[in-house]
């Protein structure tokens, strides 16, 4: 299937994206063997150089390239100045994030390229998917280890149990705590009765976001391009499963996003005026499916928190910030918001550089589905992009609860809506979409207004700053 398009870059690309998120190498013990992430890096660059020298991929630019590369460029050169001696690790993670990014958007020229892409990605959150819904089908055990960030991150030991006091007892470890929870495949256990996966995504939250993106936003995307009966049940029961899971994640922003992202398509085809009975129809979900209590009442008390620590991260080091994944060094917890994190670790410069990365990939998307709609022959390109859009939209919504700025799931998005872009170019070379003056204008103002106003604001009418 990756050799399908002729591509030497997508063999590379597969692979990387499937082990940035299923993770296999984690619960595979020959895989452990061979630093797999760093040899599909270097093999997704050496295909895409050639797949250059064969002319099978045309040396173009993407509109996001220069805005990107400042971005991680900026993080190694804020990360040096507040705290050298991350300098080495910060700058291989931003190389490989910006391998991911640039081998998808500049590797990928041709719809059907991208489909193979899309495919993999989706099939790779089917996965996560389906080990999720397995787990929160599973009977709870004890699991006994140490308690960090809320939870306790350890082994099942084999005792079955209804509760945490089960656990206890002549058979426990004095010297561990437990919890009673899910336990799944290859390793994975619940949260608080909240489903997750390992690695990147050990978090319920960005569980949830992963699986509405990847999976419910590229599966509708098929939808459109699979018109077949069988296809579309597939795809449809594949849907349910994904739509579930997100239920089992008890991740109220995830709820959201798993709503926004089809209604994006409902709004497309129906108008605004069509959003008024969806949010009627998801009203139910949101009240069955979100936490509720007081462990979320607590878990949006420390998000608050966390989110004054990193204002006053900022003022303290307004500029460059205290460098690339510094935070946790200054608060006991990430900030929970992608928008914090990247103005407390980078300054305003990073922040600014962030933002307008987004603003671009969504100005792109929203400007070339409305013009590719008035020409003749681009079903494929509409499809994926209005796919893509819905996806981006729910990220964008999600990241402002959980700390992404970093994270490998949002600049696959960001290559994939670069890869869209340069298919669409491939047919139609005028297309081409920018950051005017204007539009570098507004995300300054929008950047320091949400720094000097909105953010202390908003805390200041919490109590929290």
């Amino acid at each position: 299937m990756l050799w399908c398009s002729g591509l030497f870059a997508l063999p590379g690309i597969g692979f990387l994206i499937v082990f940035l998120l299923a993770r296999p190498q984690e619960f595979v013990p020959m895989l452990q063997r061979v630093p797999f992430l760093y040899v599909f890096t270097v093999l997704a660059v050496l295909g895409y150089v050639i797949d250059l020298r064969l002319r099978r991929s045309q040396p173009i630019a993407v509109n996001t390239l220069w805005w990107v590369v400042a971005l991680f460029g900026w993080a190694v050169i804020a990360t040096a100045l507040a705290a050298p001696d991350q300098i080495v690790p910060r700058a291989i993670e931003m190389a490989i994030l910006f391998a991911l990014y640039g081998t998808i958007a500049h590797g990928i020229q041709r719809f059907r390229g991208f489909q193979v892409v899309a495919g993999v990605v989706a099939v790779t959150c089917l996965f996560i998917s389906a080990v999720c819904f397995h787990q929160d089908l599973s009977p709870r055990q004890c699991i006994g280890g140490e308690e960090a960030d809320g939870a306790i991150e350890g082994k099942p030991d084999g005792r079955f149990c209804e509760t945490s006091l089960d656990c206890h007892g002549p058979e426990a470890d004095p010297d561990l705590e437990y919890r009673c929870e899910h336990v799944g495949l290859f390793g994975t256990y619940s949260v608080e009765d909240r489903v997750r996966y390992r690695g990147d995504l050990k978090d319920p939250n960005e569980v949830a976001l992963t699986l509405c993106a990847g999976a419910l936003g590229m599966l509708i995307g098929f939808t459109l391009r699979k018109p077949r009966p069988t296809s579309q049940l597939a795809i449809g029961l594949a849907i349910v499963i994904v739509v579930f899971t997100v239920f089992f994640t008890q991740s109220r922003g995830g709820l959201v996003a798993a709503m926004l992202i089809p209604a994006v398509f409902w709004i497309r085809r129906n108008g605004i005026a069509a959003l008024i009975p969806a949010v009627l129809l998801g009203a139910p979900v949101m009240i069955l499916g979100g936490r509720s209590g007081d462990a979320a009442e607590l878990s949006t008390d420390m998000r608050y928190d966390a989110w004054a620590t990193g204002l006053d991260l900022w003022h303290h080091s307004p500029i460059w910030g205290v460098g690339a994944r510094q935070f946790t060094e200054h608060h006991f917890l990430t900030a929970h918001n992608s928008f914090v994190l990247a103005l407390s670790e980078l300054g305003i410069v990073g922040l600014f550089l962030f933002v307008a990365v987004i603003y671009l990939c969504m100005k792109t998307l929203i400007v070339g589905v409305r013009e590719v709609s008035k020409r003749p022959g681009t079903a494929a390109a509409e499809a994926w992009g209005m796919a893509l859009l819905a996806a981006m939209c729910g990220i964008v919504f999600q990241i402002n609860t959980l700390s992404f700025t970093y994270h490998p799931v949002l600049w696959l998005f960001v290559g994939l809506c670069g890869a869209w872009s340069s298919a669409v170019r491939h047919h139609w070379p005028e297309f081409h979409v920018t950051l005017t003056f204007r539009d570098v204008l507004f995300v300054a103002v929008l950047v320091i207004a949400y720094a000097t106003v909105i953010l202390p604001g908003f805390l200041i009418v919490k109590g929290y700053y």
